[in-house]
């Protein structure tokens, strides 16, 4: 009782603290058909796209109000606006994908009787036992269906006391890409020249990382005397360089733009050509997203493009540019984080082994090909509560 109590002053408090408007001259959405309110954060853009393809053919007549597009104001956290628009717009359910909990716009729905769905959510429990924590639990409370992209998001509402038949563990809504070309005739070649050899990928490297990259293909070669690292320089310019620079450090360098081939005394194959990464991808099974260790990241690649092609992905603490698509892949455990060079030498080594590597590249390929299933799990309970409505 003390919790439930808590949990609604700190509701209160919430709600009190926001500023509120009335909404003027609100248009909805032509037609009879029923009415779904949609909103999404930045992050779930891509969800967003792909539910609503799922939803429209589920249910032909329906009417979308998005939130913060065409015209229509974002007034999830308006206390006033909020309640307002459930009373005017009528409608049967609300859709929010993303991590963002709308205060005014669940606690409107509550009030209202309104079906919530929570899509694409990665929660994490605040551990303070104080007002944070309590809203959090209270707004998840509201929720008929919460869908998370990982098993940390899944724990995390089931110890926030949400039941355990309300959560549904998804996995994320991720980008569909198609696959870089991997010219299958040459793949084969260079797969039986590799055959037996710890092979990995350093794709985009930066200048900033050439010590690092090095260091960790040495930390390779004690371990296995065979390892072999192809390296595709973030600036095709400067592999020439790069190369003269690893072999002035011992190494026995082949170069791709000379047509010199991965010989078995061969311990470093420059691949200068980014138009050619699908098949170093393809030949690799583990692989070092260049630009995430430093942050010199302007040549840096999608990290689904190893993932979707049964990679193993290594990288390094710097993931804004795709951090999405980061998060996804950290929270399918489908990635290896390092800190520094130290932590990359060791991840090369430790994963030198195709059993070490197949739990990593399968999770990756998972998330990054599993985006329209995934929305397809999410649309459903969304399609289930609208068609209780008849047109």
């Amino acid at each position: 009782m003390a919790s439930s109590s808590l949990g609604s002053l700190g509701l209160w408090l919430e709600l009190r603290r926001k500023r509120g408007g009335r909404l003027h001259n609100l248009r909805l959405p032509p037609g009879d058909g029923p009415l779904l309110i949609l909103r999404a954060t930045p992050e779930a853009r891509i969800a967003a796209g792909q539910v609503l393809e799922v939803l429209t053919h589920a249910v032909p007549a329906l009417r979308v109000l998005t939130l913060g597009d065409g015209g229509m104001p974002d007034v999830s956290d308006d206390p006033t606006a909020a309640p307002q628009l459930l009373a005017e717009a009528q409608a049967q359910t609300i859709l929010l994908l993303g991590d963002e909990l709308p205060v005014a716009l669940i606690h409107a729905a509550q009030e209202a009787g309104t079906p919530v769905i929570l899509g694409q959510s990665m929660i994490r429990e605040k551990r303070a036992w104080g007002l944070d924590r309590t809203v959090q639990a209270r707004l998840l409370a509201v929720p008929d269906v919460i869908c998370v992209t990982d098993a940390a998001s899944r724990e995390a509402a089931l110890g926030l006391g949400i039941a355990a038949d309300r959560v549904r563990m998804t996995g994320p809504v991720t980008e569909i890409r198609e696959p870089l070309p991997g010219f299958e005739a040459e793949r084969a070649i260079l797969a039986k020249m590799m055959r037996g050899r710890h092979v990995w990928l350093a794709t985009a490297v930066p200048s900033a990382e050439e010590e690092a990259v090095f260091q960790a293909h040495l930390a390779a070669l004690r371990h296995s005397h065979r390892a072999l690292l192809i390296i595709n320089p973030a600036d095709p310019a400067q592999a020439n360089d790069m190369a003269d620079r690893f072999e002035a450090g011992g190494l026995v360098v082949a170069r791709r733009s000379a047509d010199e081939e991965p010989t078995d005394e061969v311990q470093v194959q420059f691949a200068d050509d980014p138009q050619e990464l699908g098949l170093w991808y393809r030949l690799a099974p583990l692989c070092f997203m260049g630009g995430t260790l430093s942050g010199d990241d302007d040549a840096a690649r999608h990290p689904f493009e190893p993932a979707a092609l049964g990679a193993a992905i290594i990288h390094g603490p710097n993931s804004a540019r795709h951090q999405t698509e980061w998060q996804q892949l950290s929270g399918a455990s489908a990635s290896r984080q390092v800190r520094d060079a130290d932590e990359l030498a060791n991840a090369v080594t430790q994963l030198s082994q195709p059993q070490q590597v197949a739990t990593l590249a399968a999770n990756a390929w998972a998330v990054s090909t599993g985006g329209a299933g995934v929305a397809l799990d999410i649309a459903r309970p969304v399609a289930e509560r609208l068609k209780r409505v008849p047109a």
